[in-house]
């Protein structure tokens, strides 16, 4: 049994062993581990927007096997002025027009600005599966002559 530096807890030696080649260290592993966690929070919390966008999606990208080519995000809001692509509402997200899951590219030409409703209610559909989607409320075509 040890006495961890971080937490003052006794914990049982094998929790003092650390990295790949099984190193004694003072700290136990639950300790460690938050303050690895920590630390990355910390670092992406001091990038700025464009730049942690950038690497979000760089990882998205790769997760999907598609292409990705660096991109602002705060130059291509700025250049639909921050409206949304779709219904014209203040954009705060953007959006692949052509979905990474099915094979569109992480590049600037195939994304746009969209508002948060319009954005999540696509998700991961083409322009043409998600205009299925649109009709008369299906309520109102029961007769009931009210959206609610």
């Amino acid at each position: 049994m040890r006495t961890c530096r971080l937490c003052g807890r006794r914990k049982a030696a094998e929790q003092f062993l650390a990295g790949k080649a099984k190193k004694p260290s003072s700290a136990c592993a639950s300790c460690r581990r938050n303050r690895q966690r920590q630390h990355i929070k910390g670092y992406y919390a001091r990038l700025s927007p464009d730049k942690r966008h950038e690497l979000t999606h760089k990882r998205r990208a790769e997760s999907y096997g598609v292409d990705h080519v660096a991109y602002s995000r705060t130059a291509i809001l700025a250049r639909w002025r921050y409206a949304c692509a779709y219904c014209g509402d203040h954009a705060t997200h953007l959006d692949h027009v052509q979905p990474l899951s099915k094979g569109g590219a992480d590049v600037e030409s195939n994304v746009v600005p969209a508002c948060a409703d319009c954005n999540l209610s696509k998700g991961a559909k083409t322009l043409a599966e998600w205009s299925l989607t649109f009709g008369p409320d299906p309520r109102v075509a029961r007769g009931t002559g009210y959206p609610f």
